[in-house]
């Protein structure tokens, strides 16, 4: 029974000698790994470079979405999006053109879009919703009624505002656009106005453009002064 009661004080101070000596002496210090592998992921950081990238310029693990590729429930469930092809078309464009500079290649992409987009909806049965889109999104910059004289352009009382560029009247540039092209602008952003692609929704800019188009005049199927030639043929990427 002694040599029993030896043995098992022997094996708890070997115990405790053992949880004492594992006691980090730094508050800094995680102390021993035993399952290591467990402990440190073996997964590629985010923003660290890959082995699998080596032999490019950019070996970082996060990556850009490939040009034109949109992502996974991006277009909603919905069988009148699906089966709309002008509706459908709207939602593919995105990243389609990088930035908004009024440079060759956006004025070449405006061009193949203005023609292939149509507008699905009648002025009639969205202006409520384009109007309350346009008055959180537009009317900050091109007024209430479209003339270019929003709050930030000007102030009550005429004097100029903090922002210095006024957009041009609806009235004298909107007949000469195609709602595609207005559809492009819109996403893009055209002169110093930035793209609205994150902030309203393809169906949602669709709306708006029914509104700013009755805030201009341009009645229900008006044909704008000018259609760019031949961009119906030219096939979406």
């Amino acid at each position: 029974m002694k040599n029993k009661l030896i043995i098992y004080s022997l094996l708890a101070l070997g115990v405790l000698t053992l949880i004492f000596l594992l006691i980090p002496r730094s508050k800094r210090s995680a102390g021993w790994d035993w399952m290591p592998d467990m402990r440190y992921s073996k997964a590629y950081e985010t923003y660290q470079s890959n082995d699998f990238f080596y032999g490019i310029d950019d070996t970082m693990s996060a990556r850009l979405p490939v040009s034109g590729t949109i992502p996974r429930g991006y277009i909603p469930n919905d069988p009148t999006i699906k089966t709309n092809e002008s509706l459908l078309r709207s939602f593919l464009l995105k990243n389609e053109h990088n930035g908004y500079n009024q440079d060759s290649a956006y004025i070449k992409k405006q061009a193949e879009v203005a023609g292939l987009l149509q507008n699905p909806y009648k002025a009639g049965e969205v202006l409520d919703r384009g109007k309350e889109i346009y008055a959180v999104n537009c009317q900050v910059c091109h007024g209430e009624k479209g003339e270019g004289n929003g709050q930030i352009v000007e102030l009550p009382g005429g004097a100029d505002g903090p922002y210095g560029a006024r957009p041009p009247a609806y009235t004298t540039r909107l007949p000469q656009m195609t709602d595609g092209a207005m559809f492009f602008s819109i996403s893009y952003g055209k002169g110093s106005m930035g793209g609205y692609c994150s902030q309203i929704s393809p169906s949602d800019r669709w709306k708006v453009i029914c509104y700013i188009k009755d805030l201009a005049g341009i009645k229900e199927g008006g044909a704008p002064a000018s259609t760019p030639a031949d961009s119906t043929k030219v096939a979406m990427k």
